[in-house]
């Protein structure tokens, strides 16, 4: 399930990961007069060792990746570790002080080696990677996410590689046969709901018994709409009050609607990921908040006759407020303690190159956050996937974040987030005590934020 790897947990906040202790502090020379040293010289027979998430994405794209930059290179010699739990292979290599000299690895994966080196303030700072016209080809934001530059000094310490915007799927065609019109105001979405319910459709389902939490791909750009950034971000932060703000209690209550007005599709709280997806291809409901692997995920599922991927954003509460969509990255790295420090940023202003953006769409159905990337790899990717990546052209803004790190803790915020929200919709849970809970978990967690 790609959601859980690209989305679930992406702070891994209460899951209490623990610190890499044991490292040993070397020098790292990461400086851009240092970096730039080391360019002009272009010493000869130098080694970079990389280690990637195999995963979905393969290691064939790493390993052309490496031939790439070897043959611009002269000299240079790549190692590629790519293994599906590179967490476990790379963590007695960091604890050891020998860590890569590149790392591919989601803040999203359980392992939380990202978190644990931002921890550890075990991170290279590479702000001198995203000078000059590089910097200005980054999507908006995209550089300011919480994994990405995690101390408040504005220095960048993760980059993203993988980014991806998710919202609402649904099928063209059927919109098409029916007349329908996407929503773009929550007041549509119910309108048309019941337009659906008049045929046998239902508006909305959800992976309910395996993932509810694909639901942040609407509550928190739906916060962000009701009360602004800064509302998300206070709920992300555990700021008192935050969680009983105007802007949740509006987020809530259209869950609340779906559960009253009789919009959920039957059976959704039984429902795994695969499951609700496979309803949805079968035009048992109009839509299912997801992101752009749902295509490749359900390729061989049958469909609906005629079955068109479609894409929307979220809908807002009224024409005039600004739209935002959830986005998110995954993120590569360079640990302070690497040995090759100034090839490792070589390697990753590389990966931003128009040559390796296709190479990284057409073998990996990865494309990083560079303004027209889209454009330019749309012959390699599902058109899916292309209006996923496009929908800011549609005046959506992205936002993203990330829950503040805290020490070890029981505590689970977005655990307990979209558990309530299964219990909402089965009628056992009213929406203020749902607010009540959050409250409750960010003010535990307040107190244990890592500074």
């Amino acid at each position: 399930m790609k959601f859980m790897k690209a989305v679930a947990l992406i702070c891994a906040v209460s899951l209490g990961v623990s610190s890499l202790a044991g490292c040993q502090k070397v020098s790292s020379a990461s400086s851009a007069a240092a970096q730039n040293q080391a360019s002009a010289a272009e010493p000869q027979n130098q080694e970079l060792n990389i280690a990637v998430f195999e995963g979905g994405y393969g290691r064939e794209v790493w390993d052309d990746l490496a031939k790439q930059f070897e043959a611009k290179n002269p000299g240079v010699k790549i190692n590629v570790t790519a293994n599906a739990k590179l967490g476990d292979v790379i963590r007695p290599q960091i604890m050891n002080g020998n860590p890569p000299d590149f790392i591919f690895l989601s803040s999203t994966n359980e392992s939380g080696i990202l978190q644990s080196l931002i921890q550890d303030k075990k991170l290279e700072d590479i702000s001198d990677v995203f000078t000059g016209d590089l910097k200005d080809k980054m999507i908006d934001g995209t550089l300011s996410a919480p994994t990405i530059s995690p101390y408040g000094d504005g220095k960048i310490y993760a980059a993203p590689l993988s980014y991806s915007t998710m919202g609402l799927f649904y099928n063209k065609t059927l919109f098409k046969g029916n007349n329908w019109e996407v929503p773009t105001t929550w007041d549509e979405f119910f309108a048309l709901g019941e337009k659906a319910k008049a045929k046998g459709i239902a508006l909305f389902t959800y992976a309910a018994a395996n993932d509810p939490s694909y639901n942040e791909i609407v509550v928190n750009p739906t916060i962000a709409v009701a009360g602004g950034e800064q509302a998300l971000q206070d709920c992300l932060n555990y700021k008192k009050g935050a969680w009983k703000s105007d802007a949740v209690k509006k987020t809530f209550n259209i869950y609340q609607k779906i559960k009253d007005g009789g919009y959920l599709l039957n059976g959704t709280l039984a429902m795994t990921h695969t499951q609700s997806q496979q309803q949805f291809l079968q035009n048992k409901c109009l839509f299912i908040p997801n992101g752009n692997w749902l295509e490749t995920e359900m390729k061989d599922a049958p469909k609906a006759k005629g079955f068109e991927y479609g894409f929307a954003g979220l809908p807002t509460f009224n024409k005039t407020h600004k739209k935002y969509i959830w986005a998110n990255c995954e993120e590569m790295y360079i640990p302070k303690d690497a040995k090759n420090i100034p090839l490792a940023k070589k390697f990753l202003a590389f990966l931003y190159e128009d040559a390796s953006i296709q190479t990284l769409a057409g073998k990996a159905g990865i494309i990083p956050p560079i303004k027209g990337a889209a454009n330019l790899v749309k012959n390699s990717i599902d058109q899916s996937v292309y209006d996923t990546f496009t929908i800011t052209d549609k005046g959506y803004i992205p936002v993203t974040g990330s829950y503040a790190l805290t020490s070890q803790t029981e505590v689970n915020l977005r655990d307990d987030l979209y558990q309530d929200l299964n219990q909402i919709m089965a009628g056992t849970l009213t929406t203020d005590k749902w607010s009540e809970n959050l409250e409750k978990d960010a003010g535990t967690l307040s107190s244990l934020i890592l500074k």
